[in-house]
């Protein structure tokens, strides 16, 4: 992304001294009538001098300032992105610990009211159990 804007500011600066330098092209374009006589002077003059332009650009793009500029950009992005790869390993890490965390505090939670539900259980079969054999013992009584 830094090549293409990079390149953009460039040709952007490079057509700007292109109208800085041709006088015969900014008088064409304040005399132009409309945006398309001046879009037609333009692209003429764009056509005989494109040659010369595009290879000035080339020298400018292929120069050891930007290319050592586009180095650098490439070690920032790099250290950047290991950065955040660190973090991110970081981050993962933390989650994992909590999940098991949590994992084991519901699977104790759930095993201690699983122990509970038996015991209550029990002791209601037991209460039942009881409750039943006195009401057959009062029933026997009063069949005899």
């Amino acid at each position: 992304m830094k090549k293409i804007s990079l390149l953009v500011s460039t040709l952007g600066g490079a057509m700007g001294g292109y109208l800085l330098s041709n006088k015969k092209l900014r008088d064409e374009l304040s005399n132009a009538k409309d945006a398309e006589a001046a879009a037609k002077s333009l692209g003429k003059h764009l056509q005989r001098d494109g040659k010369k332009i595009a290879q000035q650009v080339r020298e400018f793009v292929e120069s050891d300032e930007v290319q050592s500029n586009i180095g650098k950009a490439k070690k920032f992005t790099k250290k950047k992105t290991d950065e955040a790869k660190k973090e991110l390993t970081k981050l993962v890490g933390t989650g994992a610990n909590k999940v098991k965390a949590g994992a084991k505090r519901t699977a104790t939670k759930a095993k201690t009211a699983a122990k509970k539900g038996v015991k209550r259980t029990k002791a209601k079969a037991k209460r039942a159990a009881v409750k039943t054999a006195r009401s057959v013992k009062a029933k026997t009584r009063k069949l005899s």
